[in-house]
């Protein structure tokens, strides 16, 4: 079990996921939180993503997450954690918002 995976599981507090998000996302995806938060709005997700900027936290389906992301994309994010694909989404999905409106500084 990885390090990332021990502090996933150890998650409650939301300054501390944001964080996990970021080291989730930066291993997969060049660019991290910004590769994407752009990535989401080049796919059909800019009133989502617009309303994390506004600090909303309006979530997002995992199935829609990770159709939009591809199964290569989550599948490293997941390798890199530990979790599975299934958990990976769950937590991307539940934590993702918070992350953005953390990233856009709010």
């Amino acid at each position: 079990m990885s390090d990332l995976h021990d502090k996933l599981r150890q998650s409650g507090d939301h300054h501390h996921s944001h964080g996990i998000i970021h080291m989730m996302i930066e291993g997969a995806l060049i660019g991290g939180v910004s590769a994407l938060l752009a990535h989401l709005v080049s796919n059909g997700m800019k009133d989502v993503v617009d309303k994390w900027q506004d600090g909303h936290h309006h979530g997002i389906d995992a199935s829609a997450l990770g159709d939009i992301l591809g199964q290569d994309k989550i599948q490293a994010i997941a390798e890199r954690t530990g979790l599975s694909v299934e958990d990976t989404l769950k937590y991307l999905s539940d934590h993702l918002p918070g992350a953005a409106k953390s990233h856009f500084g709010h």
